[in-house]
């Protein structure tokens, strides 16, 4: 019972912190680029986006804890290197989160300054990177999880694999192309 609260709670601080990062980079005229799109953010909406984000974004580590306990007993090994990985996502995912509101502000106040070129520098290469780092731990993440998953389907629907964290991020990028106003 206490592994299926973590599991919600996890499910909660995605949802949450999707919900965060929607207001922090959603933009009517579409995306212009991972830091463009910054520009065009109006500042409040973006500020509640990071607050919703940054808070719920601790709530991760509780799922990731409940996976590793629905697996911890028929895939030992597995399991660990699967929350060791959602630990390390958090990690990178939550610091770069946490700039993007401040990048905004940086990069709109700016606009138009001599200053603004190497503020937009600076924070390509030392936050933007981030979620590159991010992308390929949840690629490997993803990966460990679906091995679980085919190896625990016996026990498990198979699925689940339609829940792997890679796809989802696909799904909801991939929603720019097909959904405009969500994407």
């Amino acid at each position: 019972m206490l592994v299926r609260r973590y599991l919600w709670l996890g499910m909660l601080a995605s949802i949450l912190v999707g919900i965060g990062e929607y207001l922090l980079h959603y933009s009517e005229g579409g995306p212009a680029g991972e830091i463009k799109m910054l520009e065009n953010i109006p500042l409040d909406r973006a500020s509640a986006g990071h607050f919703i984000s940054v808070i719920s974004a601790p709530l991760y580590f509780v799922g990731y804890y409940g996976i590793f306990l629905l697996f911890r007993n028929n895939q030992p090994t597995l399991a660990r290197i699967l929350f060791v990985l959602g630990c390390l996502a958090f990690f990178f995912g939550s610091i770069w989160i946490a700039s993007r509101y401040y990048a905004a502000l940086v990069l709109q106040t700016s606009s138009g300054t001599d200053s603004y070129q190497l503020f937009y520098d600076a924070y390509d290469s030392h936050y933007q990177v981030l979620v590159w780092l991010l992308r390929v731990v949840i690629l490997l993440l993803s990966l460990t999880y679906m091995l679980i998953v085919i190896r625990e389907r016996k026990n498990i629907n198979v699925w689940w694999i339609l829940l792997t964290p890679i796809l989802l991020l696909i799904t909801i990028i991939s929603s720019i192309l097909w959904l405009p106003i969500v994407g």
